[in-house]
């Protein structure tokens, strides 16, 4: 599809491919080299135009460019190429593809030219290779309070009076948190907070909130104080540096979403995703996230095209150009 047809779609509402995963309705905000964004009921997702297998246009649609009809305009980004796009997104909590095997949420610590590395909760650092990369979106602060206030309920009023702490490292609140229950924050640990409120003996459980902080932090969350001990809970600063430093192997993030993970998060910086090869031979890994073509084992050596892995007793020679993602067990 031509450049004219997308452009001439601009301020309509569309249905990004008819099925499957990667299918989404929504308002064509802009069309750039390689990608299209599109503005949807779960924000603004960015798509690889190599990845879009059709374009539908609702010709009953007349929203003048605002946002589920309310006159909230999207908030987006138009960079030169997709690739810039998620340079754009380090340290941020981000959704790579809208769903199937390869879909993953974590917080991004590394954008390069052909490589992205995602801190995620369960799997550790994943090495995504760009041109696999359907889609790209920022998580919503929305999901992030959902997802956690889910995790709150099963914890039963565990971690009351953790307050509502201003991310300071000393909080001045003392017992004022008995209404906000455990999962409101982003943190993960666990956390032995008393909270001298009313839910005083009830501390010993998950102890996930810290409400919401100011992120006054440096690059460590809201620190370690909200109320009188809720543990290490991120709540949602964002004066942290995010990524890793530049020309270092290792860093450090924090702030966003779930990735407890991403506290303390050693990833490889290397010049190209094939680099990531040798710097993981004879280790243990995952080749791709799921589907016919996902493998467990140790990655043996990586030569003339395609990479070695060792697994139950079978040496398995794969290509590198069908690799779509790699992460250390």
């Amino acid at each position: 599809m031509s450049d004219f047809h997308i452009n001439s779609m601009i301020g309509r509402r569309i249905n990004v491919n008819k099925g499957g995963p990667e299918a989404k309705a929504g308002q064509l905000l802009h069309s750039g080299h390689n990608y299209m964004v599109v503005g949807t009921d779960e924000g603004v997702v960015y798509y690889a135009a190599r990845h879009l297998k059709s374009v539908g246009e609702d010709l009953q649609s007349d929203n003048n460019g605002e946002k589920n009809g309310t006159g909230e305009f999207y908030d987006y980004l138009t960079p030169s190429c997709f690739s810039a796009i998620m340079d754009n997104m380090i340290g941020q909590n981000v959704k790579i593809n809208r769903g199937g095997p390869e879909s993953r949420q974590g917080v991004l610590l590394l954008s390069t030219y052909d490589y992205i590395a995602l801190a995620t909760e369960k799997e550790g650092v994943v090495y995504y290779k760009t041109d696999h990369v359907k889609s790209v979106s920022v998580v919503q602060e929305q999901e992030e309070n959902d997802a956690n206030a889910d995790g709150a309920e099963s914890g039963s009023r565990t971690g009351r009076g953790s307050g509502r702490g201003t991310g300071r490292n000393e909080s001045p609140v003392k017992g004022r948190g008995t209404g906000r229950g455990t999962g409101r924050g982003t943190g993960k640990d666990t956390g032995r907070g008393t909270g001298k409120g009313t839910g005083r003996d009830t501390c010993k459980g998950t102890g996930r909130g810290t409400g919401k902080g100011t992120g006054r932090g440096t690059g460590k969350g809201t620190g370690r104080g909200t109320g009188k001990g809720t543990g290490r809970g991120t709540g949602r600063a964002t004066g942290g540096t995010g990524g890793c430093t530049t020309g270092r192997m290792t860093g450090r993030t924090t702030g966003h979403g779930p990735a407890a993970a991403a506290m303390d998060v050693t990833y490889y910086r290397e010049y190209g995703f094939n680099n990531l090869f040798d710097r993981l031979a004879l280790k243990k890994v995952k080749i791709n996230r799921g589907g016919p073509d996902a493998i467990e084992g140790v990655l043996t050596e990586c030569a003339n095209g395609y990479v070695v892995v060792l697994a139950d007793n079978v040496i398995h020679r794969i290509l590198t150009k069908h690799v779509k993602s790699i992460s250390a067990l």
